[in-house]
């Protein structure tokens, strides 16, 4: 087993690369009461004392978590925190509010958008609790919930099957890869790390999506490919990235923890006359292939011996170049674009009060997807400012007959962290 907290091993990959920033913008339906969410946000906060820790280095030159009972930071205005730093009091958690928006920043190691949504809710409720509306604590953790082991579990991989799955895929990596956009991006200075909100009605794309024996990621990978297409005529090749969550495939299905991996699936120009549907049915009978509890028990086992490797570096900085170099995140399959689905969060006495939800990690052509019982709320990612796969994607919508709105584009704001 590899010899420290389950949570800190990602921090020796940030330290050389900040790919880990999370952001999730909630928009109430009522302006913020700073005064009120920052005391409603430390009395939820204290609900999770594996969040409420500091990062520090022992005598072995290891990251370690440390305790911390000083309170979560609340800071008004939309704004770009510094995790880990005095101003949000040494922890990798903060949150920020302006007009009718609550901003939750923090660090992917500890969770993903699926973990923090329990945080997310608990403050949500006791704020709206303490400005006085009667919400019902249903599904929610509030400061009185007892912690459990489920909810703290890590996976053991000596104890999982040791199977080959029954089928694998193939992979080249001659698709298109937005560089260009990147390089762009670096030449101006006014260049933007932004996103699209998009709002869709959840009824009629889920009837969309059954109707065409699909699923909420299948339907929108097919749609973005329908999107590269039209915004790059040129290119003949195409790959999405499917974040799959595995935690149930290893025994953790209620773990606050974040057990991502992706899936890919390829697309090329004999496939661009295809209809939606199609597109979509290939989708998803290559999702379900490298959806086997096989692939996740074999990567299951592998994050671990990369951990153990980590451990048997002599100092900090050998840690770190290890950890940036055989990243397991961030040196898979270039990809096209990406899909990130968090899923339907149970809102429960929560909705009336919520106006969108929406997920910003660093990306580009990234789609994050959050979804309520009205809507699936989606940031579209992008670094570019001339509209240049918007237009193309919502193209695609009008096609096929899918309701949308879709508001201005918006500066993510990150968080970056701060490590010793």
């Amino acid at each position: 087993m590899p010899k420290y907290d389950f949570d800190s091993y990602t921090l020796y990959e940030l330290k050389k690369r900040d790919v880990f920033s999370v952001k999730i913008r909630v928009s109430l339906k009522e302006q913020v009461n700073g005064a009120v969410l920052s005391e409603a946000a430390a009395k939820a906060f204290r609900r999770f004392p594996y969040y409420s820790r500091t990062v520090a280095l022992n005598e072995e030159d290891a990251y370690i978590f440390e305790p911390c009972d000083k309170p979560i930071a609340v800071i008004e205005g939309d704004k770009s925190v510094r995790l880990g730093t005095d101003e949000s009091n040494g922890l990798l958690f903060a949150i920020t509010y302006e007009n009718n928006d609550v901003f939750f920043s923090f660090s992917h190691n500890f969770c993903g958008g699926c973990g923090s949504m329990r945080w997310i809710k608990a403050t949500l409720w006791q704020y709206l609790t303490d400005l006085g509306h009667d919400v019902d604590a249903n599904g929610i953790m509030t400061a009185d919930t007892p912690i459990t082991n489920e909810e703290q579990a890590e996976p053991d991989p000596a104890s999982l099957p040791d199977e080959e799955p029954l089928g694998t895929l193939n992979f080249t990596t001659d698709s298109f890869v937005p560089r260009m956009d990147y390089m762009e991006r670096m030449k101006d200075p006014n260049g933007i790390d932004g996103y699209y909100p998009i709002r869709i009605p959840r009824a009629p794309l889920m009837k969309y999506a059954r109707d065409n024996d699909g699923s909420p990621n299948s339907i929108l990978a097919a749609v973005l490919y329908k999107m590269c297409v039209k915004a790059l005529p040129e290119e003949s090749k195409f790959t999405v990235g499917i974040a799959n969550n595995y935690r149930e495939d290893v025994g953790c299905p209620d773990t606050y923890r974040d057990m991502v991996r992706q899936m890919y699936v390829q697309y090329d120009s004999g496939m661009k006359d295809w209809p939606v549907d199609k597109i979509s049915t290939v989708t998803r009978s290559r999702m379900y292939l490298q959806m086997q509890p096989e692939a996740s028990w074999d990567r299951c086992r592998r994050v671990e011996e990369l951990r153990r490797q980590i451990d048997l570096q002599p100092d900090l900085e050998s840690k770190v170049d290890y950890a940036f170099e055989n990243s397991l995140i961030t040196h898979g399959v270039p990809s096209s674009f990406h899909i990130s689905y968090v899923g339907k969060v149970d809102w429960g006495g929560l909705e009336p009060f919520i106006e969108g939800v929406y997920s910003l990690t660093i990306a580009h052509l990234m789609f994050e997807v959050n979804a309520n019982k009205e809507y699936f709320f989606v940031s579209f990612h992008t670094i570019r400012k001339d509209g240049k796969y918007l237009k193309e994607f919502l193209q695609v919508l009008d096609e096929e007959g899918i309701a949308y709105s879709v508001g201005e584009l918006l500066e993510k704001r990150l968080p970056t962290t701060i490590l010793p």
